[in-house]
């Protein structure tokens, strides 16, 4: 077998017999199948068969496909001259082109003829908003990849970068309306909508054909009322996968080894748990270390007539550096293994979520949380210029955010709906070495944004690439298929997005900023908006108390895990309220109106058990749900009467009660007679002689016994009993024996008295 030719830096892909893998070959150009010896990384390269007629017109078709990269056109590499032939590279798009691929259906399901239909409109209209680029074969020039169990991409994987006057037809809007009407009708007729119809496959790909050979510049608008029109007719809910005839070819997959050759290979390492293909990364299978029991995802690195052994080079130089404790923000290589001339290597499972995944399902993230990201990333960046891989590529699948739960877990699923400051602290990985789907071109490059630098730079990693990947994080740049339109934030999106613009300009100019740089920027932008919105009172009750001012009431909610702020009165400045700034970092809402409680207090609260995608229910309904007292009642905090009364009789109740029992005069005091008096006790109080010059006076009576009847002057013997003791002893004295003064008056020494 001849050794693989090379070509400059990019080494011809051979086939097991020895033959450059071609990919085109017409009467304009010849393509093949290359690997980047600089990128580590597949691409095509054209050569074109006739020397040049307009020189410059070639250069300024590739310079402007260089400078407007997107994600659904494959990225316009290197162009120029070899010994007369000209000549472009662009990136590998990993999938089989449209006309084989419908050429060998029989039938397609309505919902995937529509899906299909509408990622082509949608790449057609990439390709005309950059120029006169859409080849006159656009079936031939656009290939079709699956990135998930029910979704694909069409992807442009060719341009016309030459100008063929003769051959070039202008587009005409009629002539696209009328194609664009057979197409719609046929799928509206055939039962597209729904779900488990089939179609011809035949018919299709010829209206299919016919409605993108007519497109051109002038129907972008024709052609994007057509896409929006065709979606429509999608069905809304689809059950299980792309059947197995219907799905697209992966094009590496020809060129290597089997599953069960690989398996073989690792069958002492490595226990595989099943063999069942993820459509996004199809080349990796996921199984178990046999010694450590490790979950891991094998792969086999592709032999040297395919790529070049510099590859496996750097597997083994990432394997050595990853397994060190000073680079924790680096994926784990877990195994590099050879035997019967097959090279795999083994990845430690990344339990957390990717960055694509995130932005498949919500398609863009706030300016906040896309700052969460980039200052993240910047350490596990850091670490990775420290590490010295040759790595120059890294996509939105390559970079992780760990938090806690296994992929698998339910948790896991409810946070990709959730915002990033609502999870608990998580940290971010990459992959630092090259795979098989990162070589394919398979995933979202955020390099495709960055024009070509014109001189070399320290590192990969600068502010521009960060810039880049701001575009995609923030929705302003999104994959095929996703359109986003954030709401809210326009002046602080539109301030962001002049600054990524501005650094992505520098990286052109080869003066990229720093990475710190750039985020010092950014976090100005973000403190700037964030002073300037205005704070509102956060209340507890769902109406403000604002009646009295003229101004409408509007609904608020708070986190449950904040008590109640303390009721202020709000003066009024002609018909507004006065409100004073207050930055979002300070603790309060995270947007706008609608205060939210963060994930990690719902996790310590409710169990473990994360927050809901969304608001939660009671919040929603407790905010929509009428109050239990009358607005006029909860605004004004008017206290019932009967309250007021109950309060006041119960006051003075109290009051009347202390006063009563201070002056001697209290019920509870006259309920107790006093204690009983002994008749000796009065003797023995006075048996202490007075001092002299003192008069005792003794103490009058509340009243004066009266005797009925005058008596004998007899003094009656004392009666001791207890009765009397009880109420006193009346005594009657015989009229004449002294004023009242001296018979009240008890003797000095008064005689003991005897009994009976």
């Amino acid at each position: 077998m001849s050794e693989p030719s090379q070509f400059r830096h990019y080494q011809i892909v051979q086939d097991a017999d020895g033959n450059n893998v071609e990919l085109v070959r017409n009467s304009e150009q010849v393509a093949v199948l290359a690997f980047d010896l600089e990128r580590m990384e597949y691409v095509h390269c054209h050569v074109l068969l006739e020397p040049l007629a307009n020189r410059a017109g070639f250069e300024e078709a590739c310079k402007g496909l260089q400078k407007r990269g997107h994600p659904a056109l494959a990225r316009m590499i290197e162009f120029g001259e070899d010994e007369g032939n000209p000549f472009y590279i662009t990136s590998n798009v990993d999938g089989e082109t449209l006309r084989p691929y419908l050429a060998r259906q029989n039938d397609i399901p309505g919902w995937l003829a529509i899906m299909i239909a509408c990622r082509a409109l949608e790449t057609a209209v990439a390709v005309c908003e950059r120029g006169e680029y859409l080849t006159e074969s656009p079936l031939d020039s656009l290939r079709v990849v699956q990135t998930a169990p029910q979704t694909v991409q069409v992807l442009a994987a060719d341009f016309r970068v030459i100008d063929n006057s003769a051959g070039k037809k202008r587009a005409l809007k009629t002539s696209f309306e009328k194609q664009a009407k057979f197409l719609r009708t046929f799928l509206v007729e055939q039962g597209g909508t729904l779900p488990d119809h089939m179609l011809v496959a035949a018919d299709f790909a010829e209206l299919l054909n016919a409605c993108l050979s007519s497109a051109g510049v002038g129907v972008i608008a024709a052609m994007r009322e057509l896409r929006a029109g065709l979606k429509k007719l999608a069905p809304e809910q689809l059950s299980g996968e792309i059947p197995t005839t219907q799905k697209p070819r992966a094009l590496l997959a020809p060129l290597l080894a089997s599953y069960q050759e690989v398996a073989r290979g690792l069958v002492n390492l490595v226990r595989i748990q099943s063999q069942r293909l993820d459509m996004a990364n199809p080349y990796s299978m996921r199984g178990t270390l046999t010694k450590t029991g490790r979950s891991v995802l094998i792969e086999q690195v592709p032999p040297s007539r395919i790529s070049n052994a510099r590859v496996k080079e750097v597997d083994g130089a990432a394997y050595k550096i990853t397994k060190q404790r000073d680079n924790p923000s680096l994926i784990t290589l877990a195994l590099v293994n050879e035997s019967d001339d097959i090279t795999c290597l083994a990845e430690e499972v990344a339990e957390g979520i990717s960055l694509g995944e995130v932005m498949r399902e919500r398609h863009y993230l706030d300016v906040q949380e896309a700052y969460l990201v980039l200052a993240g990333l910047d350490t596990a960046l850091t670490q990775l210029d420290n590490s010295t891989l040759p790595v120059s590529k890294l996509r939105l699948e390559d970079i992780f955010l760990l938090t806690g739960f296994a992929r698998e877990d339910s948790r896991s699923t409810k946070l990709l709906v959730s915002k990033l400051n609502e999870w608990p602290a998580f940290n971010l990985i990459v992959r630092a070495h090259p795979t098989l789907a990162s070589m394919s071109g398979r995933g979202t490059d955020p390099a495709v944004l960055l024009p070509p630098a014109k001189g070399s730079s320290t590192t990969v990693w600068h502010g521009g690439w960060l810039a880049a990947l701001c575009k995609f994080l923030l929705g302003l740049e999104t994959p095929l298929g996703v359109n986003a339109e954030p709401e809210g934030g326009a002046r602080e999106r539109e301030t962001v997005a002049r600054l990524l613009d501005d650094e992505i300009a520098k990286v052109a100019e080869s003066k990229p900023s720093q990475r710190s740089d750039f985020l010092a920027r950014y976090a100005r932008i973000i403190q700037h908006y964030d002073l300037a919105k205005p704070s509102e009172p956060v209340r507890a009750v769902a109406v403000e108390p604002v009646v009295e001012l003229g101004v409408k009431a509007r609904a608020r909610t708070i986190p449950v895990t904040k008590t109640g702020v303390k009721r202020e009165l709000v003066a009024p400045l002609g018909s507004e309220s006065v409100r004073s700034p207050i930055a979002l970092t300070s603790g309060g809402a995270t947007s706008g109106d609608e205060p939210t409680i963060g994930f990690a207090e719902l996790l310590f609260r409710n169990g473990g058990e994360p927050s809901p995608p969304e608001a939660p229910d009671w919040a929603r309904a407790a905010a929509s749900a009428p109050p239990t007292l009358p607005a006029h009642l909860i605004a004004r905090e008017v206290v019932p009467i009967w309250l007021k009364a109950a309060v006041f009789l119960s006051g003075s109740m109290v009051l009347g009660a202390m006063c009563a029992h201070l002056s001697g005069s209290a019920l509870w005091q006259k309920k107790h007679p006093p204690a009983p008096v002994d008749a000796v006790a009065p003797l023995k109080a006075s048996a202490v002689p007075p001092k002299a010059g003192v008069v005792v006076e003794p103490s009058v009576p509340k009243a004066i016994p009266v005797a009925p009847a005058p008596a004998p002057p007899a003094v009656a013997p004392p009666v001791d009993n207890d009765e009397q003791r009880g109420r006193g002893v009346s005594l009657t004295l015989p009229p004449g024996t002294g004023g009242l003064r001296d018979q009240l008056a008890p003797p000095v020494n008064p005689p003991a008295p005897t009994r009976p």
